[in-house]
C-alpha cells in the first residue's frame, strides 16, 4: 500500500451511511478492512448509526480478520463512488472524533408501537419475574409486556419480556429496552441477534436510574439493568443504565453537566476497559475494572451473584481516576533527573554489543555470515558461555544467501559440539531472504516483528534482534557515498524499527584490514556517525577477530576471536545425485589474549625459533670445520653463518658463556700468524656436562690442528755427517 492509502480508504468510508441495513454494514466493514483500514475508524463511523452496538462492532471486525477471500478493497471505493464520493488525492488528515452521518428521516414506529403506547399496555413487574430473580434485582420502575400483546421484534413475540424505560434528560420517555423470556432469548442468540432489544423506530436518548442520585454523591454508570442493581445493592449509591457501552460517553457527559461535583464511576464489562478509560479522561470520571482473569463480557452482576455484595463493594471502592495528562513541554525542556544511579547498558551480546543500530563491516571473503549468524544464535540464547544473555530474544536474520544460512545452521545443529536442537533454532531464529527495498519501507516491517516476536519477562520487553546481511542487499539507496542518503537510511532504521536492535552488515573501505589500519566502513561517513555502535570483522593470519569501533559504553572485551569449524555431509543435488557438501561456521568468544599480545607472543616465538636455528647452525659449522682439521675462529663463524652479523655475534657469545663452545688459544710461538690466535670447538652434551661439573675439557679438543701450527724446518746435514736443526727464530 502507498503511504496515503489508509487516508483514502477512510475518506471513502466517511461518504457512506452507517445507518444502512446489517448486510450492507458488514459488507462495508469487510471492504474497509481489505483496504487496510483500522478498527477505530470503523468503530467511529459505525457509532453514527442509531442501532450502533460497540460489542457487536468489535466482534464483527474480529471476524473480518479470520475471513479468507470475500469482499475486496475495490468494493469500498465502488460503493463510495455510487454514494457521490469523488476520488482525488486527499492530503493525510486525522480521523474525526466521530463521523457525522448524512441527515436521514427518522424512522417512525408502527401504529400502536410508540414507546408511550407500548409502555401504557405493560403491567408492573414483580419480584417473581425470571430475569429479576436470576439477576437478584428489583422490580421498581419496570414493567412486563402482557400475554397476547401484539408487540413482535425480529419475528418473535415479546409477551413476558421485562421492560426497562429509557428516560431522556427532560424526563420524557424516549424508548424501551425489552429483555425477552429465556426461550426467546435463546432463539435470538442462535440466530446471531442480541439478547436485549430496543423498541424499533425509537432512538436511545437518556438512561434509567436504579436508586436515587444524590447531588455531589457517587453515581455508577453501567451498561445494563443487572449491573445497576448489583452496584446499588452493594453500595447504596445510584446505578445509571446507559443501554449499551456505545452510550456510556453520552450519558456520563450529561450527568457531569448536571452535577459537576458528582463522583461518576464508569463500570465497564470485562474487555471494554480501554474505552471506559478514554471516556473517563475526557469527562473526569473514575473507572472500576473487573479482574483481568475474568472472561470477556463478564460484568459486575456476574461478580455480585457469584461472590456477594462485599466483594463487589470492595471492587467499586477501588475505582481509580485516570492520570491527568502531562502539561505540554518543549522536547528540549524535559530535564533528566540526576539521582546518582548508573544503569548498565541494554545488552544484545552482554559486554560487547548493545541495543540500537550496530554497523558491522568486513572485507569481501572475510566470512561475515559464517561469523555473524552463529553470533546471532548467541543473542537467541542458544550458546555462548561468557557471551550468553540472561534472557534470550527472537532473531530475524535477513540474508542474501539463504542456502548458505541453511548450511551454517545444519553444521551447528548436526555437526558441532554445542548440542543445539534444530527445533529450538526453528523456534527462535527466523531466516528471511533479502529483497532490496526503500529504507523507509524496509523499516516499516519493524512493527510486525515487534508484535510477533517480543517476549515479556518479569514485566520487561525483550525485543527481537534484526540482522540485515548485507545492507546493500536490503536497503536501496541511490548512492551509499551520499551523506544525505546515508542519514535518511539510518534515520529510517532507527525510527521505523521502533527501538528494535538492528545489526547492519556491510563492507569496509579497504580490502584487507589489519590492526595497523584505520578501521572504516565503506560508504558515507554518516553511516558510522549515526550508528549506535560500529564493529569490524578482520583477518590476521589464520585468525579472525570482531573488533570494537565506536561505542557509547565501556565494553567488557575490545574484540572477540572467531574460531572456525568445518564438517562434511553428503546430500542429494537437484537431480538426486549424491554430492559432498562442506559446512563452515565460526564461533565467537573472548580471546584468551588481545591481538597485540598474540602478535607479540608470536613474534617472540619466531625470535626463539630463529635463535635456536642459529645456535644449531653455529655449532654445526664449528663442529664440521674442526672435524675437517681446519677449525673456525670468530671471524670464520661470521663468514660461514649467513645471517645478521650482530645476531651471529650475540648468539656466539651466548654459546661461549653457556660453554657449548670453547675457544682454544694457540701459543704465540706456534701460531702461523696473529689472525689464528684462537679457534672454536663444539662440545657434545656429555662433554658439556663434564665441563660444567669439573671444568675439564677433553684432551682431543685441545690438540692444535696442523693447519693452525707453524711447519717444522727440515733438518740440514752438518759437516761430518751430523744433522743440525736450524732455528729460524735465532737467525
Amino acid at each position: 500500500m502507498q503511504a496515503n492509502d489508509h487516508d483514502r480508504a477512510r475518506d471513502a468510508l466517511q461518504s457512506l451511511d452507517p445507518s444502512c441495513d446489517r448486510g450492507a454494514w458488514v459488507k462495508t466493514g469487510m471492504a474497509f478492512h481489505a483496504a487496510g483500514g483500522d478498527f477505530d475508524s470503523f468503530d467511529q463511523w459505525s457509532a453514527g448509526a442509531d442501532s450502533y452496538n460497540a460489542q457487536a462492532a468489535r466482534a464483527t471486525w474480529r471476524s473480518f480478520k479470520a475471513a479468507r477471500g470475500g469482499v475486496g478493497a475495490g468494493a469500498l471505493f465502488g460503493m463510495a463512488r455510487d454514494a457521490g464520493w469523488t476520488e482525488g488525492n486527499p492530503s493525510p488528515r486525522p480521523a474525526p472524533a466521530k463521523s457525522t452521518p448524512k441527515p436521514v428521516e427518522p424512522r417512525k414506529p408502527a401504529p400502536g408501537m410508540a414507546a408511550a403506547e407500548v409502555w401504557g399496555r405493560c403491567t408492573p413487574a414483580t419480584n417473581q419475574h425470571g430475569y429479576i430473580v436470576k439477576k437478584q434485582g428489583n422490580p421498581e420502575g419496570l414493567r412486563v409486556v402482557p400475554a397476547g400483546d401484539p408487540l413482535r421484534i425480529m419475528g418473535e413475540s415479546m409477551a413476558g419480556a421485562l421492560v426497562v424505560p429509557c428516560m431522556a434528560a427532560n424526563g420524557c420517555l424516549s424508548t424501551l429496552q425489552l429483555i425477552p423470556p429465556p426461550e426467546v432469548a435463546a432463539r435470538l442468540k442462535a440466530a446471531g441477534k442480541p439478547g436485549k432489544m430496543n423498541l424499533p423506530g425509537c432512538k436511545v436518548e437518556g438512561w434509567f436510574t436504579v436508586g436515587n442520585i444524590v447531588p455531589g454523591g457517587i453515581v455508577y454508570v453501567v451498561e445494563g439493568i443487572g449491573q445497576a442493581w448489583a452496584c446499588w445493592k452493594s453500595t447504596g449509591a445510584a446505578g445509571v443504565v446507559c443501554f449499551g457501552a456505545g452510550n456510556m460517553g453520552k450519558v456520563a457527559a450529561a450527568l457531569r453537566q448536571s452535577d459537576a461535583a458528582a463522583r461518576l464511576v464508569l463500570v465497564p464489562d470485562r474487555g471494554k476497559e480501554q474505552d471506559a478509560h478514554k471516556i473517563a479522561a475526557q469527562i473526569g470520571c473514575a473507572v472500576a475494572c473487573l479482574p483481568e482473569s475474568e472472561p470477556d463480557n463478564f460484568d459486575v452482576n456476574d461478580l455480585f451473584c457469584r461472590d456477594g455484595f462485599d466483594v463487589l463493594a470492595a471492587l467499586l471502592e477501588g475505582a481509580t481516576e485516570p492520570p491527568k495528562p502531562e502539561p505540554k513541554v518543549h522536547p528540549l525542556a524535559r530535564y533528566v533527573d540526576i539521582d546518582g544511579t548508573a544503569k548498565p547498558p541494554r545488552w544484545v551480546i552482554p559486554g560487547f554489543i548493545g541495543h540500537g543500530v550496530a554497523v558491522i563491516s568486513g572485507a569481501h571473503g572475510v566470512g561475515k555470515t559464517t561469523a555473524l549468524l552463529p553470533l546471532a544464535l548467541t543473542a537467541a540464547g542458544l550458546h555462548g558461555d561468557d557471551l550468553l544473555p540472561r534472557q534470550w530474544r527472537h532473531v530475524i536474520y535477513c540474508t542474501e544467501d539463504v542456502e548458505q544460512a541453511r548450511r551454517i545452521l545444519a553444521g551447528i545443529t548436526l555437526h558441532s559440539t554445542l548440542n543445539i536442537g534444530l527445533d529450538l533454532v526453528r523456534e527462535r531464529v527466523h531466516i528471511v531472504e533479502a529483497v532490496r527495498l526503500d529504507p523507509a519501507f524496509v523499516a516499516s516491517v519493524g512493527t510486525t516483528y515487534r508484535e510477533q516476536f517480543t517476549r515479556t519477562v518479569q514485566g520487561v520487553e525483550v525485543l527481537p534482534l534484526v540482522v540485515l546481511d548485507t545492507k546493500s542487499a536490503v536497503l536501496a539507496v541511490e548512492s551509499e557515498n551520499d551523506n544525505s542518503e546515508a542519514s535518511r537510511m539510518m534515520a529510517a532504521l532507527k525510527q521505523g524499527f521502533d527501538g528494535l536492535p538492528v545489526w547492519l552488515v556491510g563492507h569496509v573501505a579497504k580490502a584487507n584490514l589489519s590492526r595497523n589500519d584505520a578501521l572504516t566502513s565503506r560508504g558515507a561517513s554518516a553511516i558510522e556517525a549515526d550508528a549506535n555502535q560500529t564493529l569490524f570483522l578482520i583477518r590476521e593470519g589464520e585468525s579472525r577477530y570482531l573488533v570494537q569501533g565506536k561505542t557509547r559504553f565501556e565494553s567488557r572485551w575490545p574484540e572477540l576471536e572467531i574460531v572456525s569449524y568445518t564438517a562434511q555431509t553428503v546430500e542429494p543435488d537437484e537431480f538426486g545425485n549424491m554430492e559432498t557438501v562442506l559446512l563452515r561456521w565460526g564461533i565467537a568468544a573472548p580471546a584468551q589474549q588481545s591481538r597485540k599480545e598474540a602478535a607479540e607472543q608470536a613474534a617472540e616465538q619466531r625470535r626463539k625459533e630463529d635463535e635456536a636455528t642459529m645456535r644449531q647452525d653455529i655449532r654445526g659449522a664449528v663442529q664440521v670445520a674442526w672435524m675437517a682439521g681446519n677449525p673456525l675462529n670468530r671471524a670464520g663463524v661470521k663468514a660461514k653463518v649467513r645471517s645478521k652479523t650482530s645476531d651471529v655475534v650475540a648468539t656466539l657469545e651466548n654459546l661461549l658463556s653457556e660453554r657449548w663452545l670453547h675457544e682454544v688459544t694457540v701459543p704465540a710461538k706456534e701460531r702461523t700468524n696473529n689472525s689464528k690466535a684462537a679457534y672454536l670447538v663444539n662440545l657434545t652434551t656429555e662433554e658439556h656436562e663434564a665441563v660444567i661439573a669439573d671444568g675439564g675439557l677433553p684432551a682431543d679438543k685441545l690438540v692444535i690442528p696442523a693447519s693452525w701450527q707453524k711447519q717444522a724446518i727440515p733438518v740440514v746435514p752438518a759437516p761430518g755427517g751430523d744433522a743440525v736443526e736450524v732455528n729460524h727464530a735465532e737467525q
